[in-house]
């Protein structure tokens, strides 16, 4: 079992790979080509992706599933209960920002970052528990109250989307999240799997906390 990080413009998508192929999250409107052209050029084959599931519903982990949808129409598309009406739909999940530089900039690129896409048929819900064997899914809200982090038994790594953001020195709370209260238990609830690696949607993957 591995994981590939999949580099976008500011967020990443994954691949796990096992025995089948694992999508998670799709990027922003316009990623799906480019995921899709990257995993050709990793030399995996996006016909044998088995599941495409989704870390939360935010328009840049979602944006591109239609895209996606497009190429691999067998893959089984998940995720939490509380994202499926905003990935069937396409409608915009607005970010509860919690930096004064963030806001900044989301007023400023709130025209370019929340384009409505396309939305795509949801194939099952994301339970906890086992999704296949070796792979288990988490519920972990906070950052919104559909997000989800994906833990790899075999391999002992976590991808968190972004229930925690990374940076150099390590990994600390986002500054976009719903519920800090519940934030801060999906983190001490991810903390207390002792994983070797911890995997990002936004900025450096590692295994240290500063939470």
């Amino acid at each position: 079992m591995k994981v590939y990080e999949i580099h976008l413009r500011f967020v990443k998508s994954f691949l796990i790979e096992d025995k089948d192929l694992i999508l998670v999250d799709a990027g922003t409107p316009g990623s799906g080509k480019i995921i899709i052209d990257k995993l050709n050029k990793m030399g995996k084959n996006p016909s044998k992706i088995k599941f495409v599931i989704f870390t939360h519903s935010h328009i840049d982990h979602i944006g591109g599933a239609s895209e996606i949808r497009k190429t691999i129409s067998e893959a089984k598309f998940g995720i939490d209960e509380n994202g499926v009406e905003y990935l069937r739909s396409g409608k915009i999940r607005e970010p509860i920002l919690h930096s004064s530089v963030l806001k900044f900039i989301f007023s400023i690129g709130k025209p370019f970052l929340f384009k409505r896409f396309d939305g795509v048929n949801v194939d099952f819900v994301l339970q906890e528990g086992e999704l296949i064997k070796g792979i288990e899914i988490l519920k972990t809200p906070g950052h919104t109250n559909d997000s989800i982090s994906i833990y790899l038994r075999d391999i002992d790594v976590i991808i968190v989307g972004d229930t925690l953001q990374g940076t150099k020195n390590g990994l600390k709370y986002p500054n976009i999240y719903e519920d800090f209260n519940e934030l801060q238990k999906s983190v001490e609830k991810i903390k207390s799997l002792k994983p070797s690696m911890v995997y990002v949607s936004h900025g450096i993957s590692s295994s240290k906390f500063l939470v």
